[in-house]
């Protein structure tokens, strides 16, 4: 992916890229450093909601006051290349044929490097996973209320507890919020993530099956503070293959 997003940014004109994948609301870009993490959250979000509202497989060029963008809304990812005004657009045409589908390819098969892991870890604990579920929950108990929330958290939390055992040791109070029974150890390990995962996607599942409100796509606004951690580890690719 960074390979693909240099030879973008290669072009004359070019200040940099950032690509957003529906399925997994995963992010990918390539700008420049004065484009900071709160810049970043703001274009993925307001891309994820374009992509969703507008035709699929199109392209839209935008003229600014002090630049120039090309957009590209393919039916699994938005691809968002910023330029300067003497940003060349059929040079950037006769790149994008090419770089554009490669991009498709990479998110198909999970190629999903990012531009800079750093040295920490990817590994996401239980406590770090339930904090995740409770951000979720915080922020839908804004759009639907905690009754609602509190209903379809245990509901989907009760469904899913024969398949991830690691579950039964959790429970959810009447103010939605989720917490680990006292006593009851949990341990951390790819079946955790898998079942936090798969638990986030059938709540929110049942909630748009009761309201317009919510929706599985909103998982990345729903937890745009965490997002960086939660895509190092997984957890929008595993919560994109569970999904009902």
């Amino acid at each position: 992916m960074n390979r693909i997003l240099a030879n973008i940014r290669a072009i004359r004109g070019v200040i940099g890229a950032i690509v957003v994948d529906k399925n997994r609301a995963l992010t990918y870009e390539l700008l420049p450093a004065s484009f900071t993490t709160e810049n970043i959250k703001s274009i993925a979000l307001s891309l994820l909601h374009l992509g969703q509202s507008m035709d699929r497989n199109m392209s839209i060029d935008f003229f600014f006051e002090n630049g120039l963008a090309r957009l590209y809304n393919k039916d699994k990812q938005i691809i968002l290349i910023l330029g300067q005004p003497d940003l060349d657009f059929n040079m950037l045409g006769v790149v994008c044929r090419e770089a554009v589908p490669a991009i498709s390819r990479k998110l198909d098969h999970g190629q999903l490097a990012l531009s800079d892991t750093g040295s920490e870890s990817n590994t996401v604990g239980p406590e770090f996973l339930l904090k995740a579920i409770n951000i979720i929950s915080t922020n839908c108990i804004d759009k639907i209320g905690a009754y609602m929330v509190t209903k379809y958290l245990r509901l989907a939390k009760d469904e899913l507890t024969r398949t991830y055992p690691v579950l039964t040791g959790i429970s959810v109070d009447n103010n939605g919020v989720a917490f680990f029974i006292k006593g009851v150890s949990v341990k951390s390990d790819q079946d955790a993530l898998t079942a936090f995962a798969h638990w986030s996607n059938l709540f929110l599942s049942y909630c748009a099956k009761a309201t317009n409100k919510l929706k599985p796509a909103d998982i990345m606004e729903l937890t745009i503070d965490i997002k960086d951690k939660l895509n190092l580890s997984g957890f929008y690719q595993l919560y994109a293959d569970v999904g009902v």
